[in-house]
């Protein structure tokens, strides 16, 4: 199929039309000539990756990856410095459309706290054949194809390291691998490194059980790289692509690995939620913490294993901390215990937002309610008890702009007014964006 790029798609993928469908093509970017090698095709859509650059944008970087027009997973992956901010910046601003009729300030200049490479420390991926060999990678967008992703250069050079290593032990030991025909054992591999240590903790979801094969490639793995700390396996049942859903059968070695931010030190569990890049998170949540001033009593949804609690409760005599996560409350409250200066002052309730947050609000009111939802946003269950509640500020961080837009609509149409909205590039080379937006009650 050929096509010329006309504009992009809000996921980054470079956007078409041919035969009266919609064509989106990974790391196409527009003003371009393209063939296109088609993935999957619906009723209006074909989803595909770039098979021939007919007519190339000079405006294209040079970069390290061996899996252009193969892997999806960076569908910016050559996009200029500038042109990626200005897609994410448009792209925010086409959110922030939906609440027009309130008046809003313009977003500030997009903050790039690090490089365009290397900056993950998180890795996801899982486990495919190609031409016989076992490779780690990512799902080809709207398929359920593996592609390989050795070498992968967004990912911190010791993660990259650990993961190519998985796959080639993988591959030498001839493990089975997880297949839909049946056939047990490989699905998942997720890794997390520490910033501040550079240990790290593997965790391989398998759906072989006993997990045989992956606890044998868990002592491999230890042996071969004295800084993976701790192995964990899962054994995963169901044909979902959940990488941390099981349970754990099987354990080598440390627990969690500690990481810090902002002055503050905190233990990551295999499963445990923390930002994959810690230099924007850094700065994204010292611009929450600023905005969030200082007071009596501070209420933090969707807290984690603490990253912005404890920097809240150098500034609050009182956080009240709501986390769904058992092991990342159990962390939360471990971390909160070793800081005397935040000792006490931390109230850790753990359970769902829609339920703790109108609870905790008819017990108090506090001056100040900070959340850090995940991608599909805070829902309006927890928005609107704090748009009506008497807090007099409001710091919400997203990591989607229509979620932002969702989420900022109750405090609007509660007399609130938006101050500040701060984009933040936490994830380059992909379509999301971190955005801080601090609102007051009027």
């Amino acid at each position: 199929m050929h096509v010329r790029i006309e504009d992009r798609n809000p996921d980054g993928r470079g956007r078409g039309r041919a035969a009266k469908r919609v064509v989106l093509v990974s790391q196409a970017h527009p003003g371009e000539e393209v063939t296109v090698r088609t993935d999957l095709v619906t009723r209006g859509t074909v989803q595909g990756r770039v098979a021939k650059l007919l007519e190339r944008d000079p405006a294209r970087i040079e970069h390290e990856c061996q899996h252009e027009f193969h892997c999806t997973g960076c569908p910016l992956l050559a996009a200029s410095e500038e042109d990626e901010a200005a897609f994410k910046t448009a792209r925010l601003a086409h959110a922030l459309e939906s609440l027009r009729g309130y008046t809003l300030p313009a977003p500030e200049p997009l903050l790039r706290p690090g490089p365009l490479f290397g900056y993950r420390h998180l890795a996801k991926q899982s486990f495919g054949e190609r031409e016989g060999h076992a490779v780690l990678g990512s799902y080809v967008a709207g398929t359920h194809r593996v592609t390989d992703n050795a070498g992968c250069p967004v990912l911190a050079p010791p993660l990259r390291d650990l993961m190519d290593l998985v796959a080639r032990l993988a591959d030498e030991s001839g493990l089975p691998l997880d297949a839909p025909n049946g056939r047990s054992g490989l699905r998942h591999a997720v890794a997390r490194l520490s910033r501040s240590s550079g240990r790290m903790l593997l965790l391989i979801g398998t759906t072989e059980d006993p997990p045989l094969g992956a606890s044998a490639l868990a002592g491999l793995l230890r042996r071969e790289c004295p800084d993976l700390v701790g192995v964990h396996v899962l054994v995963q049942s169901g044909r979902g692509n959940a990488l941390l859903a099981g349970d754990v059968r099987w354990s080598d070695g440390a627990s969690f690995v500690e990481d810090a931010i902002l002055g503050f030190t905190h233990r990551i569990g295999p499963r445990s939620f923390f930002q994959i890049h810690p230099a924007a998170a850094e700065v994204m949540f010292a611009t929450a913490v600023a905005a969030a001033g200082e007071g009596e009593r501070c209420l933090e949804v969707f807290a984690g294993v603490g990253a912005l609690t404890l920097p809240l409760a150098s500034c609050f005599r009182e956080v009240v901390a709501i986390e769904s996560s058992t092991e990342a409350s159990v962390s939360l409250r471990e971390a909160a215990a070793r800081v005397s200066r935040t000792s006490g002052r931390v109230q850790v309730r753990e359970g769902r937002a829609e339920v703790l947050v109108p609870e905790a609000l008819r017990v108090s009111t506090p001056d100040v309610v900070v959340l850090d939802p995940p991608r599909a946003g805070a829902s309006p269950a927890v928005m609107e008890p704090i748009a009506a509640s008497g807090a007099r500020r409001c710091i919400l961080i997203s990591c989607d702009p229509d979620a932002l837009a969702r989420d900022l609509a109750p405090l609007l149409r509660s007399d609130w007014v938006v101050e500040r909205i701060v984009p933040v590039d936490q994830f380059p080379r992909t379509a999301h964006l971190e955005t801080i937006a601090v609102a007051s009650r009027r």
